[in-house]
């Protein structure tokens, strides 16, 4: 679709009015810039800032340039030059955006801008609207080898970006890429990265065009946040994934909503997901509906409770999209609800013990059975949960920042999946929290140095034992007759799209979902990113991934490299 405008304040207006946003209802873009995650993660650690501040992703732009570091006292140091760095490069990447610098009504076209210095392609400001517009392009090469055989690959894209704000609280983003396979196999790239492993245009039709985008409008106060649109979501305080809502799950489209009051903070979203059925087919009409309730009695602790809904098969559900509903309680108000929908409630914990280093965990109850909680025989199947502790610690190495973090999660069996398969915590058949399957617990470790808030070192390993499933010689889940009916007595709880084995009728196969059950599989990982900004507006990224599997239904070696040189955005 082509728009033509008779001058460029038109432009800037129109789009103002349409798709709305200012500096103080802009989202921070995490997808391209990962400073800005960083950044509030850096200042937290250190005590800069609220301990709870970077619980909820996307940040706003706003609450992330209003965190200027001090400038005076125990922050005259090298880390304390850093996050300044940080924050100046920040305000620098947002700089068109900036309400606090006067505009003229002048755009620009292709050039640096007077208070930035990056290329934009457009940028346009005056006393009520600010709008500024990127592109970009992307080569990626690399080289993927599984047990010995190796295959190169070639990827590039084209993307376009706007974001902009009228007055100070509607505004506006939206971000749309093309890409094209130049060489390799789409199942042997989408392995490389987690986004293309979504993309169904991708992997299941294994085209060689593929495309992705952000959009969304925004309302911001002071005390209120409203979205609609697609964007990332992320809850949690773990600096390597979340077991609610991770930023490394499938995009989604829906609401939300987040309202911080001080020590207190509610947030709300309702989306569409995709769903995937027991065939792999996919299908429409499938929501998830989250509440979290976030507080912090103190400046060392914060802690939050999540309730969350899966539901499909009937359209969208107004019970669900009540901010102050309980979704426990909705679920069971009909029978319909109480049969089929697929509830669950997690709760978050973030402790400070002493400035630069943090404790964390979350417990994740999907079904829970108080009567039978310490039941390990057939009785107590009802009871499925998962949790996650880990620490981190923020240290220099010279004048640089180093973060460690470890951490431990376990899933137990058929935790995320549902007896209705339909209604797993899933999105395009991907984790919408951790990613892991359930019936698996993982060790892992992350250590991650700054040498530039936009160059960066990160070693991540893990090791992870997985109870799967246990398959016949056609690859599907074993079953086994009994008076007439089929029953999957090979699930043990290893897949969260296959939630249908929990409780099975003939005697003979009435055990408890003892963890770790099925074929074991051992897998250990270990891989590296490097990513710098070479010039203004030029990118770079390396990365590698080594991965054995052993035991389970399919045991590998592979190895993955990848280059990737980025100019624009």
């Amino acid at each position: 679709m082509t728009l033509v405008f008779w001058n460029t304040r038109c432009f800037a207006v129109l789009i103002g009015l349409f798709v709305t946003l200012p500096l103080a209802a802009q989202n921070a873009d995490v997808f391209s810039e990962q400073v800005s995650y960083d950044y509030m993660l850096l200042m937290s650690m250190s005590g800069n800032t609220r301990l709870d501040a970077y619980g909820v992703q996307p940040m706003t732009v706003q609450q992330v340039l209003g965190l200027m570091p001090p400038r005076s006292g125990t922050e005259q140091t090298e880390f304390g030059a850093f996050l300044r760095n940080a924050h100046s490069y920040l305000r620098d990447y947002y700089a068109p955006l900036d309400t606090s610098v006067a505009a003229d009504g002048s755009s620009l076209w292709f050039g640096y801008g007077a208070s930035s210095n990056r290329i934009r392609a457009y940028a346009y400001g005056d006393s009520s609207a600010r709008v500024m517009g990127d592109i970009a392009a992307l080569a990626r090469g690399g080289s993927t080898t599984v047990v010995g055989n190796n295959e190169s690959y070639l990827l590039g894209r084209l993307g376009a970006r706007a974001m902009g704000n009228i007055s100070k609280n509607l505004g506006f983003f939206a971000d749309f890429s093309n890409g094209v396979r130049l060489n390799g196999s789409p199942l042997r790239i989408a392995a490389t990265d987690a986004v293309l492993s979504r993309t169904l245009k991708f992997v299941g039709d294994e085209q060689k065009f593929f495309d992705r985008y952000i959009g969304y409008v925004q309302y911001q106060s002071q005390y209120l946040r409203l979205r609609v649109g697609r964007d990332q979501t992320g809850w949690g305080f773990s600096p390597i994934d979340n077991m609610v809502h991770s930023r490394n799950a499938p995009l989604s489209d829906g609401f939300f909503m987040d309202v911080p009051y001080k020590s207190v903070r509610f947030t709300f979203n309702h989306t569409t997901v995709e769903g995937v059925d027991i065939k792999g087919v996919p299908f429409s009409g499938k929501f998830i509906a989250s509440h979290r309730l976030q507080i912090s009695p103190a400046e060392w602790c914060s802690f939050a409770v999540s309730d969350m809904i899966v539901y499909s098969g009937r359209g969208f559900d107004l019970a669900y999209f009540n901010p102050l509903a309980f979704f426990v309680s909705g679920g069971l108000g009909t029978r319909e609800r109480s049969d089929k929908d697929n509830s669950l409630l997690a709760l978050d914990m973030l402790f400070r013990p002493f400035r630069n280093t943090t404790v964390y965990g979350t417990v994740v109850a999907d079904d829970i059975d108080f009567s039978t909680i310490t039941d390990t025989s057939f009785a107590g199947n009802n009871n499925k949960y998962a949790y996650q502790v880990g620490a981190s610690h923020l240290a220099m190495i010279g004048s640089f920042p180093l973060l460690f973090t470890t951490e431990y999660v376990r899933i137990n069996a058929f935790t995320f999946s549902h007896r209705q398969v339909n209604n797993s915590w899933t999105n395009l058949g991907a984790p919408v929290g951790y990613g892991m399957q359930p019936n698996s617990d993982r060790l892992a470790v992350q250590a991650k140095l700054w040498f530039t808030p936009r160059t960066f070192l990160q070693v991540d390993a893990d090791y992870t034992r997985w109870g799967e499933n246990i398959l016949d010689n056609t690859g599907n889940i074993l079953t086994a007759d009994w008076n007439g009916f089929t029953y999957a007595v090979g699930n043990m709880g290893g897949n969260m799209l296959r939630g249908d084995g929990d409780f099975l009728f003939p005697p003979e196969y009435r055990v408890g979902n003892r963890f770790l059950r099925g074929r074991i599989s051992h897998t250990r990982r270990i891989g590296a990113w490097f990513s710098s900004e070479v010039f203004p507006n030029i990118f770079t990224d390396v990365r590698m991934n080594l991965t054995n599997r052993n035991g389970g239904n399919s045991p590998t070696e592979s190895f993955w490299f990848s280059f990737e040189i980025r100019v624009g955005y």
